[in-house]
């Protein structure tokens, strides 16, 4: 940290701080472990508060914003001006969709222009901003996602499905997760899994999407939904799962798995790079590429309680060793004093 008399004041720019989906965890963590080593964190969820940012922009050392589309928008329509040291993150939304629209790219390319660093998760992420924004190059730094754990027992959930194998889905309900991915196969091949249940826990996001939970969960008696809960509360969900499943089409890097391997919970993840950037197929986890490969997957895992044992031991080995949140902090912390030299 710097060795100014006061602590570095950090602006923290989110788009959700008080509702349960991922940008809150990350800016919850980062304000959490921040403070701790000695920093001054303001946090701003600019869609949820409406309250001026003048103040904390004046007593703000540097400014991190998550997020790079939304918080692209954010500072276009009201037309703030940053003048401190802005560093971005970008999860998976902004790389994975985001770019593939040329308005919302030239959005994101004129606040990339004002920033002096970008950060993103994984390696697949940063070779994928380069190839729409080579002129970043000397200002992508790769930082892993951290996961800890809420303190404080969990309240139980208002319902918990009794069955075997037990999956856990924690998904916003919208296309990109593509929830349903494997419930074709899994129904086709209920024989092998007569006490089969899958459990969805996530905000509804998409109308769409969330008829059809509502279409299935009638339909499909091993499919359920539970509406999100708080982030302390998750802990109750992954105790009682077998396996934290990911079926979504692109990743930036999923945190309900590496929340899942915490706990000790094997991952079976859908093959894309987000899910590759913390799944050693066979290792700590499983990648499967087809609704088919995860049935043989996941039956192969339920049937073997020596390599259920051993996977979960190296998920939650993993996560401790590569995902620790005062690791994250201390490298976000060296980024800001490098902006400030």
């Amino acid at each position: 940290m710097t060795t100014a008399s006061k602590p570095l004041s950090v602006l923290y720019l989110t788009p959700y701080y008080y509702t349960g989906r991922g940008n809150a965890a990350t800016a919850e963590r980062m304000k959490t472990y921040l403070e701790r080593a000695g920093y001054h964190v303001m946090v701003h969820a600019f869609e949820e508060e409406d309250e001026p940012l003048d103040e904390k922009l004046e007593q703000a050392d540097i400014v991190h914003a998550l997020h790079v589309r939304r918080t692209a928008e954010f500072v276009k329509a009201y037309g703030l001006f940053i003048k401190q040291p802005l560093v971005l993150t970008s999860g998976g939304t902004d790389i994975n969709i985001d770019l593939q629209d040329a308005g919302k790219k030239q959005d994101m390319k004129q606040l990339l222009a004002k920033a002096g660093a970008l950060t993103v998760f994984t390696e697949d992420a940063k070779q994928k901003i380069l190839k729409g924004f080579p002129w970043l190059s000397g200002k992508v730094t790769v930082i892993p996602q951290a996961v800890d754990l809420p303190e404080g027992e969990p309240k139980a959930p208002r319902f918990l499905p009794e069955g075997s194998p037990k999956l856990l889905l924690p998904a916003g309900l919208r296309p990109v997760k593509d929830i349903f991915y494997v419930c074709g196969a899994l129904q086709e091949n209920i024989s092998r899994f007569p006490d089969l249940q899958l459990l969805v826990v996530g905000e509804g996001m998409d109308e769409k999407v969330q008829q059809e939970v509502e279409k299935r969960e009638a339909e499909l008696s091993w499919f359920s939904w539970h509406p999100p809960v708080k982030r302390k509360n998750m802990k109750a969900f992954y105790q009682w799962a077998d396996v934290v499943l990911n079926t979504s089409v692109s990743e930036g890097q999923p945190m309900s798995l590496l929340e899942g391997m915490v706990h000790g919970v094997p991952a079976l993840a859908r093959r894309n790079g987000g899910n590759e950037s913390i799944i050693d197929s066979a290792g700590n986890g499983w990648l499967f590429s087809t609704p088919e490969d995860f049935v043989k997957i996941l039956e192969t895992l339920m049937q073997d309680p020596v390599l259920y044992r051993r996977t979960a031991a190296q998920a939650e080995k993993y996560a401790a060793r590569y995902h620790h949140p005062e690791d994250e902090a201390a490298r976000y912390m060296a980024l800001y004093d490098s902006l400030r030299q």
